[in-house]
């Protein structure tokens, strides 16, 4: 019993060594017959999946990627490496011609762009159509002023220098002529600060109106707002009279008024009374004349009048 198991293992064994075998052998005959076949010469046509890159932001362009049949004549192999490898290449914008107000890309001026593309010899390659066209139309564009939406609040004792400072000061956008004729201004992104007491200086994006066909040159800007210690002042200013609309004097009382500022530290040794300029105005027919702050140091700010009217006396 135990012989007539082991004479059937064995016939096993041989039949299954057998098998592998033939397995083997088909299939090393199978590698070697399509090494033959790719190593042979073949007419092909590759498929080169052309894509228009850098294109300004004034243009539209409807069909960015075309597709361009090329004629070669390869190894089966290089054919299957072009294919699979080097199928596809980018243009710039500046390489398209115009022709009679179309934008046109013409292969064989750029042929040996495409078979460096291809990684083939220039010889090697035959374009199927003389030139891809580019449909596109050109958008109206227009300049706008940045405006801040921040939220300000200094800390006890401090204020800005200034206004705040953006780069570009200017944004420009492309879009419809009749949408952008409506706008005037972009703003920033809303941006809180609190107990500010430091120059502020960083980057921020600006508001983007998705529900509008714009195109924006640039979305970020940079902004910079001088912040320092800041101080109170106050001068007693004599008041000019404005004689305009009588020909008459005028006697005015008082004849000064106090003037209250703020400015920064540094700012404060450079404010004078003679930077101040107020002006009392005649108006018919009214009991007191309107005083007026018609002149003011550029280093001050939340200036104020103790009083905005006074008594007159005409001469007769």
């Amino acid at each position: 019993m135990n012989q007539k198991t082991q004479l059937n293992r064995l016939k096993q064994n041989i039949k299954k060594r057998n098998y592998k075998a033939f397995i083997f052998i088909l299939f090393f005959t199978m590698l070697i017959w399509l090494f033959v076949q790719m190593s042979k010469s073949y007419d092909d046509s590759i498929s080169l999946s052309i894509s228009l890159v850098n294109v300004p932001e004034n243009i539209i362009i409807e069909n960015l990627v075309h597709s361009l049949e090329v004629d070669i004549q390869q190894t089966g192999f290089k054919i299957l490496s072009v294919s699979l490898f080097n199928s596809s290449m980018d243009i710039n914008f500046n390489q398209l011609d115009s022709l009679d107000n179309r934008l046109v890309f013409v292969t064989e001026k750029h042929k040996k762009e495409i078979s460096k593309s291809l990684n083939l010899k220039y010889s090697d390659i035959q374009m199927s159509i003389d030139s891809l066209e580019y449909k596109h139309f050109r958008l109206a564009t227009k300049t706008l002023k940045v405006k801040s939406n921040f939220k300000l609040d200094f800390a006890i004792g401090y204020d800005s220098t200034s206004t705040f400072l953006f780069e570009p000061q200017f944004v420009k956008v492309s879009g419809n002529d009749s949408i952008l004729s409506t706008l005037e201004y972009i703003y920033t992104k809303l941006k809180n600060f609190k107990k500010v007491s430091d120059t502020l200086v960083g980057s921020i994006r600006i508001q983007t109106v998705d529900s509008l066909s714009i195109n924006y040159f640039d979305t970020e800007i940079d902004y910079f707002l001088p912040v320092s210690k800041f101080t109170e002042g106050s001068f007693e200013i004599p008041i000019e009279v404005s004689q305009e609309g009588t020909n008459h004097d005028i006697v005015i009382f008082p004849k000064t008024v106090n003037v209250n500022f703020k400015t920064s530290l540094a700012n404060f040794v450079r404010i004078s009374e003679s930077g101040f300029k107020v002006v009392a105005k005649y108006i018919p027919n009214e009991d007191f004349m309107i005083l007026e702050l018609v002149e003011q140091p550029k280093w001050v700010k939340n200036v104020s009048l103790d009083s905005f009217k006074i008594d007159y006396l005409i001469k007769e």
